[in-house]
Formats: structure tokens, sequence, C-alpha cells
């Protein structure tokens, strides 16, 4: 489906985006939790936001 990981920056700002091609919200926060590496992520599915995922330092 239509499910979106927004990179953010320290600043909350979008540097980057992964399309994500998932069957519902618990599978698209997994795959996201696997592209968290050194910053903080939004997942949406189209206009509603799902989650948003914390790097650990």
């Amino acid at each position: 489906m239509d499910y979106r990981a927004y990179i953010l920056d320290d600043g909350g700002r979008i540097i980057g985006v992964h399309e994500l091609d998932c069957a519902d919200d618990e599978e698209a926060k997994q795959k996201a939790a696997q592209l968290l590496d050194g910053n903080d992520l939004e997942v949406w599915h189209r206009e509603r936001r799902v989650a948003r995922l914390k790097h650990h330092n």
C-alpha cells in the first residue's frame, strides 16, 4: 500500500524518503524500524501519520 518513511534531520525537517510496500500499519512500522540509522523517521500512509520512530545514540 501507499506507505512512506520520511527521514528527519535534528530539526525535524525531511531529508529523505523511503517508499514502503506494506499490507498494514504494523508491517510499515516494522520495515521502517529496520531503516533507522542515525535519524528519526516518520511513517505515513498517504496523508495520515502512522508513527514517529526515534533513533538511538
